[in-house]
């Protein structure tokens, strides 16, 4: 009969994709920047990038794809387009891991604004095509400078996180 029981490790497991959810929720609130107007930051995509180089056994390729799905349904844009480049953005930064994990915090900082760059433009052009007309690249390159800026914020966190949760068992 003990196996039906929930374990607290089970829940602590299932700790990272929780918190990546509510970060995307929570990244669906505009924040207003002076003279620029009202964006989006992309926490879920700072999650992901946190999660797949620091403990990619607790976002396995099924839940980041969920998780941007997600984020497609709460914003509303083309249906797939987040869920694809959270798959993409998991699995390059778990193969990459062993270059960022590890490393001085501002060597991740560089790494995860690489890579929110190329997801900006790999978005612009998703919109464009969705569109199927040229949109502004702007809003695209505002929002990644904004993730970007807020990267220490929300990894900090996460990386302790990662870190009390344990070594990853398979590495």
């Amino acid at each position: 009969m003990t196996g039906d029981r929930w374990h607290p490790s089970q829940l602590l497991m299932a700790l990272p994709g929780l918190l990546t959810i509510v970060l995307v929720l929570m990244g669906t609130v505009p924040i207003g920047a002076p003279l620029l107007g009202p964006a989006l930051p992309s926490f879920g995509l700072i999650a992901v990038f946190v999660w797949a180089t620091h403990r990619p056994d607790l976002l396995p390729h099924w839940l980041a794809f969920g998780i941007g799905l997600t984020q497609d349904l709460v914003l509303g844009g083309p249906l797939g387009m987040n869920a694809l480049i959270f798959l993409i953005v998991q699995g390059i930064c778990a193969s990459q891991r062993r270059f960022i994990a590890g490393r001085p915090f501002l060597l991740g900082w560089l790494g995860f604004a690489i890579i929110a760059v190329a997801v900006a433009i790999a978005q612009w052009v998703i919109a464009c095509a969705y569109l199927v007309a040229l949109v502004p690249i702007e809003a695209s390159l505002m929002q990644a400078t904004i993730t970007i800026a807020l990267f220490p914020l929300i990894a900090a966190p996460l990386m302790y996180l990662a870190i009390r949760l344990g070594r990853e068992d398979a590495a």
